[in-house]
């Protein structure tokens, strides 16, 4: 079961709340990176009078995010600018289509700085230029409780119960925290970084998942 906290588009941002086991949580993670992205792989620059080296620069290019549409494959960008001035993404051309206005350089008076770059498809787990944006779970515990538990990195919730019994605890501050024990219910939270939906970013791991799961099955068989 799944039920919506909060979904705004606009700021790519998503929390539900959920049933599903931890296992299951972090194998959904983790395919994020499995997911198709596109983003700059090559960078050639024919000019470059700024104070950054070209690699700064070709670097801060690649992890510009990049509107990712069903059958793109292949992107190519240009840019061209004229000091002085402040060189962000929304200066290349065709426009990259995400909303954020990245710096890239600064370009004093008579600078330029010209260049082509072409985007591909990728996935996270060769670069992380191609992640799509940043998926985390926890349990969904209320904040009085949080100072009486511990939660690993898979999200399993441990605490102690003779330290809680020292600390003599009302019973019903303690019933919270017994019941987390054996809570299933998971708070997930997706940010995209604007190459995709974050609602696509749950959809697509799900896809990537259910593709490496059928591949294991094929290599038993």
């Amino acid at each position: 079961m799944i039920k919506i906290i909060k979904q705004d588009d606009k700021q790519g941002k998503l929390s539900f709340t959920t049933d599903m086991s931890t296992t299951v949580a972090n194998a959904i993670r983790r395919s994020v990176l499995e997911i198709p992205i596109m983003a700059v792989d090559e960078v050639e620059i024919t000019k470059n009078d700024s104070a950054l080296y070209d690699e700064i620069i070709g670097h801060r290019i690649g992890l510009i995010p990049i509107k990712t549409d069903k059958g793109s494959k292949e992107v190519k960008f240009k840019l061209k600018a004229i000091g002085p001035y402040t060189v962000y993404s929304t200066d290349i051309k065709p426009s990259v289509e995400t909303d954020y206005k990245i710096p890239i350089v600064i370009l004093d008076k008579e600078q330029e700085l010209e260049l082509v770059a072409e985007a591909r498809l990728g996935k996270g787990i060769d670069h992380i230029k191609y992640s799509p944006g940043l998926v985390y779970f926890r349990h969904n515990i209320e904040p009085e409780v949080m100072d009486f538990v511990t939660v690993d990195s898979e999200g399993k919730v441990s605490f102690d119960e003779e330290d809680l019994k020292e600390k003599k605890i009302p019973e019903e501050l303690l019933s919270k925290i017994r019941k987390l024990k054996n809570s299933e219910e998971l708070e997930f939270n997706i940010e995209s970084w604007g190459q995709i939906k974050a609602k696509d970013i749950f959809l697509k791991a799900i896809e990537a998942l259910d593709e490496n799961l059928e591949e294991l099955n094929k290599e038993i068989k």
